[in-house]
């Protein structure tokens, strides 16, 4: 049978009692200040996870944010690009389309000029073609009967015409001077009567020299000092022709 001693047993007790006093005063304090700073780092570490996670969330949120900013700004970037391009389009269509007006209308212009002036150009060349027919037509047929009567109306227009005009710039009682051109060599006959109409007209002195002019055709000129009177078959040729060439 088992048998107790009593000594032993408050030996073992005061043993136990003396090794929890100083496993209480040595190890649970350090254990528990070991087991708090764990604790607060543990503590620490959630918080600033937390804390991490907070802000992630929050730069999470600014990116996703600024991402819609930009999908928006490059929406209205790229509407505001269209207008711009629309509108540099609609200038340009505009500008051409200017441009081809004027270019249309300087076209035209210069047709119209190129019109006038090959129609000038034609009536010119028709004007100096039909001058020359006749030239050619009346140097082939005039006659001394035909030259006759055209000295006689040439004397018939010196009789109706004002000479005065033409001798304007001689002085008073001076000599007129008058160089007279026929298309061929002047009868004495038309010498006087050319001299007494001429004398008559104007009523001053006056000193007739003579020379021949074939081109004439028929006819005659009568050269003053600074103007002349073309009464000759040529002149009327020649205005024939010019108002051809202006009025046709």
């Amino acid at each position: 049978m088992l048998e107790l001693n009593i000594s032993t047993i408050l030996l073992q007790m005061a043993n136990f009692f003396v090794l929890a006093f100083i496993l209480y005063r040595f190890l649970l304090n350090p254990l528990q200040n070991v087991l708090q700073k764990r604790e607060e780092k543990i503590s620490d570490t959630m918080d600033a996870a937390k804390m991490t996670r907070a802000e992630a969330e929050e730069l999470k949120r600014q990116y996703e944010e600024k991402n819609n900013n930009i999908d928006a700004e490059i929406a209205a970037r790229k509407n505001e690009a269209r207008i711009v391009i629309e509108q540099s389009r609609q200038q340009m269509l505009h500008e051409v389309q200017t441009q081809v007006e004027q270019i249309q209308t300087q076209t035209e212009d210069a047709l119209a000029r190129l019109r006038v002036k090959a129609v000038q150009h034609h009536k010119e060349q028709l004007g100096d073609l039909a001058a020359e027919f006749s030239r050619g037509i009346l140097a082939d047929v005039m006659t001394p009967e035909l030259e006759e009567i055209y000295q006689q109306e040439f004397l018939s227009k010196i009789k109706t015409l004002d000479l005065s005009p033409y001798a304007a710039g001689t002085p008073p009682g001076e000599v007129t001077f008058i160089k007279v051109i026929t298309a061929t060599q002047p009868s004495e006959s038309f010498q006087d009567q050319l001299s007494g109409l001429i004398q008559e007209n104007l009523g001053t002195e006056t000193q007739l020299s003579y020379e021949v002019d074939p081109n004439l055709i028929a006819g005659g000129i009568l050269r003053f000092e600074n103007k002349l009177f073309d009464g000759s078959l040529q002149g009327q040729i020649n205005r024939f022709q010019k108002r051809y060439q202006e009025t046709a």
